[in-house]
C-alpha cells in the first residue's frame, strides 16, 4: 500500500519503495492496438513495383529510378540543396539534370546490379522535397 504526502508525491510503500501515485495500466484496458511483424518480401521485383506504385512518377529504367519534375530555377537550386542532404545521409550519389524547366533526377548506377532500399528511400525524400519546394509558393 502507498502512502501519499500533502502533495500527493509517495511518501512511502510497503515494498520496495518504487511505487507511484501515476495511473497504471490494467488487464481492463478498452483500447488494444496489435503489432504486425514485417512482411517477408519474397520476390525482390514485387518489392519494387510496390514502391515504384507508391511513389507516383518515378519509373525504373534499367537498374535505375527516374524522376522529372517540373520547377523554375529557384526551386530547382531548393531542391538540389535538399536532395544533396538527404543523399549524404544515406551516402548515395543521384544525378541531377536541369533541361527545358524540368528537374531530372537518375538514382543508381547504370552499370548497378539492382536497384538498392536506400536509393528507394531517396526516392520518397525527394518526393517529400518536392512537395515542400513546391508547396511554399
Amino acid at each position: 500500500m502507498d502512502i501519499v504526502d500533502d502533495e500527493d508525491k509517495t511518501g512511502g510503500t510497503d515494498h520496495d519503495d518504487t511505487a507511484t501515485v501515476w495511473p497504471q495500466a490494467c488487464n481492463d484496458a478498452r483500447e488494444v492496438r496489435f503489432m504486425r511483424g514485417r512482411k517477408s518480401r519474397g520476390v525482390r521485383s514485387d518489392y519494387l513495383s510496390d514502391a515504384l506504385a507508391v511513389l507516383g512518377g518515378w519509373t525504373q529504367d534499367g537498374v535505375q529510378l527516374k524522376r522529372e519534375l517540373p520547377c523554375d530555377d529557384s526551386q530547382h537550386a531548393d531542391l538540389t540543396e535538399r536532395i544533396k542532404v538527404a543523399a549524404d545521409t544515406l551516402r548515395l550519389r543521384p544525378r541531377i539534370n536541369r533541361t527545358a524547366g524540368h528537374t531530372q533526377i537518375l538514382l543508381g548506377q547504370p552499370d548497378g546490379d539492382a536497384i538498392t532500399d536506400g536509393e528507394v528511400t531517396l526516392a520518397a525524400r525527394i518526393e517529400d522535397a518536392y512537395r515542400t519546394v513546391v508547396g511554399r509558393q
